[in-house]
């Protein structure tokens, strides 16, 4: 249970084509009472060590008590389904980051529709 910073939610597409580029959003809310520094980083499990990360060219941001701050950020979807997995932390006095949430997101891997002049595979198919 988070203590500061809790991840109330993750946004990202259910699906996504291989090699597309997705985004994502996760929201993060300030449980003190006061103003606190929060970080988010993400990961993408799928198979692969080190799981690679979510690019967010914010990462970070003072958030009122109360007040939620969203990260916008991005991936590659890989060629297989994905488990997006969130972590927040929060700024402590000691001068130092503390992880204090995580949250997980899955995006299935979609199939493309090859479209030639209008068509697709299914109408070919018809023939």
């Amino acid at each position: 249970m988070a203590q500061y910073a809790q991840i109330v939610e993750i946004s990202a597409p259910d699906q996504a084509i291989a090699g597309a580029k997705v985004s994502v959003s996760v929201t993060i809310k300030n449980l003190a009472s006061v103003p606190v520094g929060i970080m988010v980083v993400a990961a993408l499990e799928y198979g692969v060590t080190p799981w690679p990360d979510v690019i967010f060219p914010s990462d970070w941001a003072n958030v009122d008590p109360g007040e939620t701050g969203e990260f916008s950020g991005y991936f590659y979807m890989p060629d297989k389904a994905v488990t997006i997995h969130a972590y927040s932390y929060y700024y402590g006095d000691d001068g130092g980051w503390h992880f204090d949430d995580e949250k997980t997101k899955s995006v299935a891997a979609a199939v493309a529709a090859a479209q030639i002049s209008g068509f697709t595979i299914a109408d070919f198919k018809k023939v």
